[in-house]
């Protein structure tokens, strides 16, 4: 994944230190608990089947399960996701990538490291890509034959499909967002959200066909 964050996780940890702990919770669907001193408080966050702890104020990030720090490019996502999250509910509007502001922009890494290892992968392994949305990241199917909702973050519902080949049209990968994403989440860091989905997706791809 993406490196190079260090600049937007310093300014967006001082932001986090400004906030109200409590609105933070409530907006964004966070766990919070609140240790002596009351100074320092922690947030619990799942994202795409992992559970993250957010330290306040300081902004650390960790794997719930381990305490290991976890990357950078995930760590911003959270930390966006905290500050960001105004908690207006979903509206089940579904946009694709490009027609999110700055989408465009954005779209070519997206297609990159998000749609085209995705479908690179599960074109021909639509069981194994069902099995996992449902086991893995306890999706629901969706209205369309192969698409499936998941919530990647407690406000932030993906819609994703895979549409397999039919005669000379290869087959697609597609991950829609709902309409109120960027209440939650900057363009930018929604395709980081995309691209840490296909990293994970491939991975228990890999290791369950590796058995």
């Amino acid at each position: 994944m993406s490196n190079g964050f260090g600049a937007a996780l310093k300014e967006v940890r001082r932001e986090l230190a400004q906030k109200n702990t409590m609105e933070l919770a409530r907006f964004s669907g966070a766990a919070l608990s609140l240790y002596p001193p009351l100074s320092w408080r922690e947030f619990t966050i799942p994202f795409l089947s992992r559970i993250y702890q957010v330290s306040w104020p300081s902004g650390e990030v960790l794997l719930y399960n381990n305490r290991k720090q976890t990357t950078e490019g995930v760590s911003l996502i959270l930390l966006h996701y905290l500050v960001n999250s105004t908690g207006k509910p979903p509206s089940g509007n579904w946009l694709r990538f490009s027609h999110l502001p700055g989408g465009n922009r954005y779209y070519p890494a997206f297609k990159k490291r998000a749609l085209d290892p995705l479908v690179g992968y599960f074109g021909k392994r639509e069981k194994l890509f069902s099995q996992l949305i449902l086991q893995r990241l306890h999706g629901r199917p969706g209205k369309e034959p192969g698409s499936y909702q998941v919530m990647a973050l407690p406000r932030l519902p993906l819609y994703l499909r895979i549409i397999p080949e039919e005669g000379k049209i290869p087959a697609r990968s597609n991950i829609l967002f709902d309409d109120t994403a960027n209440e939650y989440l900057p363009t930018a860091d929604l395709a980081l959200v995309g691209e840490v989905l296909a990293v994970r997706l491939l991975q228990w791809g890999r290791a369950r066909t590796a058995r």
